[in-house]
């Protein structure tokens, strides 16, 4: 056989094997992918974009014990008191009031400073994160079992304009590795 007709056939061979392991990868891969964006499956849940505030409000609404946060920024709308963003430093005020342990670290930055004077005047624990790093993290933590972790910032942007994407995962021994980090990282603001 001749160098042309040897190349030709390794190449059809080559692009006969790249469509089978494709086939085999999506076989396998594919449901458990499908799988993974639907909601509950093995403690897994996928939040976009505009589900993220419900989702987050009744996460918070439900925290017995603590609320651990650290958030790149949070904002406060004075001209806008029923925006999303402010229901949800409203719930964390209430959730504080009612004994549950509430401790933030925000970015020193970016973060409204009218978010962190409201949230600290009403007793709820609030750390700028270190002026030698950025705290670009989206992490909360709920009663160190439920953990969200995903790109949305608490901005009218993040709630209203941007595609965002977050997971929650009900795990008590990741959630404990998270707090690890959570205890770090509060320790080093």
């Amino acid at each position: 056989m001749d160098i042309s007709k040897r190349k030709i056939s390794r190449s059809i061979v080559f692009i006969i094997g790249i469509f089978l392991g494709g086939l085999i990868v999506s076989f396998y891969v594919g449901p458990a992918y499908v799988a993974l964006t639907d909601s509950g499956v093995d403690g897994i849940e996928i939040v976009n974009d505009r589900e993220y505030f419900d989702r987050v409000f009744e996460l918070i609404d439900s925290a017995d014990k603590s609320i651990h946060l650290v958030m790149f920024e949070i904002k406060y709308y004075d001209k806008y008191p029923d925006s999303e963003v402010n229901q949800l430093v409203e719930k964390l005020i209430k959730k504080n009031s009612e004994g549950v342990e509430v401790k933030i670290i925000v970015d020193q930055f970016l973060t409204d400073k009218r978010a962190v004077e409201i949230l600290q005047k009403t007793g709820v624990d609030v750390k700028w994160d270190s002026t030698t790093l950025t705290t670009h993290s989206k992490l909360i933590i709920i009663d160190g079992r439920v953990v969200l972790i995903g790109s949305t910032n608490w901005s009218y942007y993040s709630f209203s304009k941007n595609h965002e994407s977050n997971v929650i995962f009900d795990d008590k021994e990741s959630a404990k590795k998270f707090e690890q980090y959570f205890e770090r990282v509060w320790q080093e603001s």
